[in-house]
């Protein structure tokens, strides 16, 4: 429950900042054409071009760190003398 309203006000949140910064930001395109691009759509383009690659080697690597988790450790088993039946 504390998650959704957390990600719900965090979404406000980024809305407000996102209409509040709305302005045009020169940049110039990989083919060399300039354009005029929204500040916030820079900056969601830039964080999306991070987390998305992290994000696909977090999910790749996952298997590989459930399977090491998985494998039992090796215990060296150590035979116990059974106690004298005459006694």
């Amino acid at each position: 429950m504390f998650r959704w309203v957390f990600l719900a006000a965090m979404a406000v949140l980024f809305i407000l900042l996102a209409v509040s910064n709305w302005t045009l930001v020169n940049f110039i395109l990989p083919d060399g054409t300039p354009t005029a691009l929204p500040l916030p759509v820079l900056l969601g383009g830039a964080f999306l071009a991070g987390v998305i690659p992290t994000w696909i080697w977090h999910v790749l690597l996952r298997p590989l760190g459930e399977s090491r988790r998985a494998r039992p450790t090796r215990v060296e088993q150590t035979q116990i003398a059974s106690p004298p039946s005459g006694a």
